[in-house]
């Protein structure tokens, strides 16, 4: 096994190097902290590493705080200290160290100590090779879920839109009997859409795609704009649509498409198990810190054996008088990982033969604020103009000194960052934000008027390239890429 050493003392660097090269280890030898920190995330790492406590650049627990927030494959990490005190050695192993050697330390116990690492690792390896199985198995379930679904959406397509021409009479006139025969084709056609959407969302789900695109949502113009959609599907039903909606509310900072989606489904679903002659009625009030929807019906209710499978896969639950579109299982637990990914909760009550209510809670997350560092007062008041209506709390600056003061008092969620300023160039100012603790995780949206090197742009981020805005640009084009910052928050 490749084994680091990182000692500064000579004589217990080459002990160590000489005990462990017996036993038949690779060793690399090193002299200081700075040194291991550099072997250790190369590409040829040692799986297992040595590490004096006390040592120049970088102290052995630093380095273990570095490994263990470093990323890639795991090393196994052996303090090497003369500290005794038992609170010394718990804060090397809250630093990330799975073990340690008190100096001058036994060979015979240098060795177990090594052998347990081997077998950890062993175990370690094993294990990341069953996870990575697993997780290639789910992969491909769910591109081929996707695929499929995707193939099937085309002629699915196309049967709707041919069967809505002969309903329509675009292709001649239809007898009762034939509409009758070509509503029902209809509504299973309807019924393998829904399902298809269902699965495609599903595997989004499972691989982890389900993002969040965020902006402005008024709660109360969405709920409108349902009702006029909603409204017809329960007017051919015979079903009295109710909405409570205050005057006004607090704007969201939200995804409006999928707060949509959460209204759709659990409005579709009171549709469905609602007969004719039946109330859904849709609410909505306003508290400290969260906006409450109620979606009620009067429909058939669910027993209570069942309530606990309304949020897991597949978990059908209640009858469909008249032997219409029985659902997929798969809505609600849709809907409740949207509702959690807005940082809310969903519950239901309910009893037999009068009803379900279901109620969730979307919390008002504060508006991001963003900082805008640009030297020219027109451009400065553009964009300023451009993001009217957004609800963001706007800083600004015009100097790069200023700006970056402002960033570390503010820490705001954004930096709008124009590239040629008159005392700190952009890429430096960029730099710096990452070198600093309270600013390294903001994100930067960059823009100049004048030629850019985006490849250096693209190296300033560990895991993404700076977006860049070169001038002049829109309004939406700048909303679009102040919007792509919220993904996923």
């Amino acid at each position: 096994m490749k084994i680091l050493i990182a000692e500064d003392d000579n004589i217990s660097r080459r002990l160590l190097e000489a005990n462990l090269t017996k036993k038949g280890h690779e060793v690399v030898a090193t002299r200081d902290g700075g040194e291991a920190w550099e072997a250790l995330r190369g590409k040829d790492a040692p799986s297992l590493a040595i590490l004096d406590w006390m040592m120049p650049v970088y102290d052995g627990v630093e380095v273990c705080r570095k490994v263990r927030t470093g990323g890639g494959p795991y090393i196994y990490l052996i303090l090497l200290t003369a500290k005794g005190g038992k609170e010394d050695i718990a804060s090397g192993l809250e630093a990330g160290a799975d073990d340690y050697i008190v100096k001058p330390f036994n060979p015979v116990e240098l060795h177990a100590r090594v052998a347990v690492g081997e077998r950890i690792l062993s175990l370690q390896f094993q294990l990341q090779e069953h996870v990575e199985k697993l997780e290639a198995f789910d992969r491909q379930k769910t591109e081929f879920l996707s695929m499929v679904s995707h193939e099937l959406r085309t002629p699915l397509a196309v049967m709707s839109e041919g069967v809505s021409l002969l309903l329509d009479g675009v292709a001649g006139e239809i007898g009762e009997t034939q509409r009758d025969v070509i509503t029902d084709i209809r509504k299973n056609i309807d019924r393998l859409i829904r399902l298809i959407s269902d699965l495609l969302d599903l595997s989004k789900i499972e691989s982890g795609k389900i993002t969040l695109r965020r902006g402005t949502v008024d709660l109360v113009h969405v709920v409108q704009q349902i009702r006029t959609g909603i409204g017809q599907q329960a007017a051919q039903k015979g079903i009295e649509l109710q909405i409570s909606l205050p005057d006004r509310v607090s704007k969201l900072f939200a995804d409006e498409d999928k707060i949509i989606q959460i209204f759709n489904n659990l409005i579709g679903n009171a549709i469905r198990y609602t007969e004719t002659g039946g109330t859904i009625a849709i609410q909505i009030r306003e508290e400290a810190d969260n906006m409450v929807c109620t979606v009620s019906d009067t429909g058939a209710g669910i027993a209570p054996e069942h309530l606990s499978k309304l949020f897991t896969r597949f978990g059908r639950f209640g009858d469909v008088k008249g032997g219409g579109y029985k659902g997929t299982g798969l809505g609600l637990v849709i809907v409740k990982v949207l509702v959690e990914k807005h940082g809310g909760h969903i519950g239901v009550s309910s009893e037999p033969g009068k009803g379900a209510a279901f109620n969730f809670t979307l919390k008002k997350e504060p508006f991001p604020s963003i900082l805008i560092i640009e030297d020219d007062p027109a451009v400065l008041q553009l964009v300023k103009k451009f993001l009217e209506g957004e609800n963001y709390t706007l800083y600004e600056a015009d100097t790069g000194s200023s700006g970056m003061d402002l960033a570390k008092e503010k820490t705001p969620s954004l930096i709008l960052l124009d590239i040629r300023l008159p005392d700190i160039n952009g890429t430096e100012i960029i730099g710096r934000l990452r070198q600093d603790v309270r600013t390294r995780d903001i994100p930067v949206v960059a823009m100049s008027g004048y030629e850019v090197d985006t490849g250096l742009l693209e190296r300033m981020n560990q895991d993404t390239a700076v977006p860049f805005l070169q001038k002049p640009f829109d309004r939406d084009l700048l909303r679009r890429k102040i919007r792509a910052q919220w993904t996923g928050r």
